[in-house]
């Protein structure tokens, strides 16, 4: 048998735990965690249980390749503004790279990580779990081979409600940049539902490891919150040979609903509601499960990873296919510069005090009925307070940024 993978883990607090769970106690695991990159680790839930494993804890990057010189693996779960210079620097020492989604704040950021990793040759996974679920990689494996005809439009919504907890949990959340004036774009498009709208991007993409390539955007954003981005999203979205893509999300509402999801095709439609399988029905009626796209995407975005550092398989999902998600968040911002201000007459406070969400009234019911519709939500609605963006051409090269 081989020698395990030497790890080193770059953030453990959060979503981080995640692969502190599945490095220490699942068998699958051919990786061996030789550092622990976190100023604040002390708070993390697996804290005592690496200690106890004698794994020696860095503050940064830097710090751990003074002394270990490299590792096999650098995962990476960190706020949103290190996800690019993180993965360069590991880049630079010699490690492939699993980064958590998504991808990272700006397109130039999305630039560097490319130049970095073709300079070094290594790989780099992005960790949006559903493009490594095999009932991600079984649809898409249908759609590539023609058996739904072409695909013509996606659409997705996510309501999930958010706690003032949540936007008090760091000093970044639901920020445009963090204190030192990095960019962040933290909103429910770009962190807790990012997986939803890159998925929509990568099952229409070209080939197994690429997402399609968006051309146009016309964005709503809408705050509930006192942040200084939005929390609340609609998306149209053409692309480059592929499909129309909606896209509908907040958290300023007082009920969990989705995701969910109807994506149609020439010869057939797909769908998806929370809990349930992905069901394709065809036009002669035939159906066709693919199965959970939450079932195993956790596991193997991280056992994949490692199986095609050894040589064995690709990486499904890397930069180039998640780059496709961040110029979308860009060009929204482009598209509607102003964020709108829900009227406060018009929001409340569901909860208990301390873990209460502000709820816009009536916009559930609304994007309910855009996303029904296929429509945006000033398409459909007089609501003085509506912001409808304007369509603009979604840059694609260096020089546009």
């Amino acid at each position: 048998m081989a020698d395990p993978l030497s790890i080193v883990l770059v953030g453990i607090g959060g979503y981080g735990g995640t692969y502190c769970s599945l490095l220490l106690n699942d068998q699958q695991s051919c990786g061996k965690i030789v550092g622990v990159v976190d100023p604040f680790a002390e708070k993390a839930l697996y804290f005592n249980e690496l200690k106890k494993h004698k794994i020696p804890f860095y503050n940064t990057l830097a710090e751990f390749y003074q002394v270990h010189h490299t590792a096999d693996l650098a995962i990476i779960s960190t706020p949103i503004a290190l996800h690019s210079r993180q993965t360069c620097e590991a880049l630079e020492h010699g490690s492939h790279v699993l980064c958590e989604k998504p991808l990272c704040a700006h397109p130039l950021e999305a630039e560097a990580m490319l130049a970095a990793q073709h300079k070094s040759g290594l790989l780099v996974a992005i960790g949006y779990q559903w493009s490594y679920a095999s009932a991600i990689q079984s649809l898409k494996a249908d759609i590539l081979a023609g058996r739904l005809g072409r695909p013509v439009q996606f659409k997705t919504m996510v309501l999930w409600p958010r706690t003032d907890t949540y936007y008090a949990r760091n000093n970044w959340a639901g920020a445009l940049k963090n204190a030192d004036g990095d960019w962040v774009l933290d909103s429910p498009a770009n962190n807790a539902c990012a997986h939803y709208l890159h998925n929509m991007l990568y099952l229409a993409g070209p080939s197994t490891e690429e997402s399609v390539t968006p051309t146009q955007m016309q964005a709503e954003l809408y705050r509930a919150n006192p942040i200084s981005n939005y929390d609340t999203a609609a998306f149209r979205i053409a692309t480059r040979n592929g499909p129309e893509i909606l896209f509908y999300t907040t958290h300023a509402c007082s009920r969990l609903l989705g995701p969910i999801f109807k994506y149609t095709f020439e010869k057939a439609t797909v769908e998806f509601v929370t809990g349930g399988d992905i069901i394709a029905t065809f036009a002669n009626g035939r159906q066709k499960n693919y199965g959970s796209p939450d079932q195993d995407g956790v596991k193997e975005k991280l056992w994949g990873t490692m199986r095609a550092i050894r040589g064995d398989g690709s990486i499904l999902c890397g930069i180039e296919a998640s780059k496709k998600q961040t110029l979308c968040i860009y060009a929204a911002m482009l598209s509607c510069p102003t964020i709108r201000d829900f009227p406060g007459d018009l929001v409340y406070k569901a909860g208990i005090p301390g873990r209460q969400v502000r709820v816009m009234t009536g916009l559930a019911e609304l994007l309910e009925k855009a996303y029904i519709e296929s429509a945006l939500p000033a398409e459909i609605s007089d609501a003085s307070w509506l912001n409808p963006g304007k369509p603009i051409r979604i840059p694609q090269s260096k020089k546009d940024f």
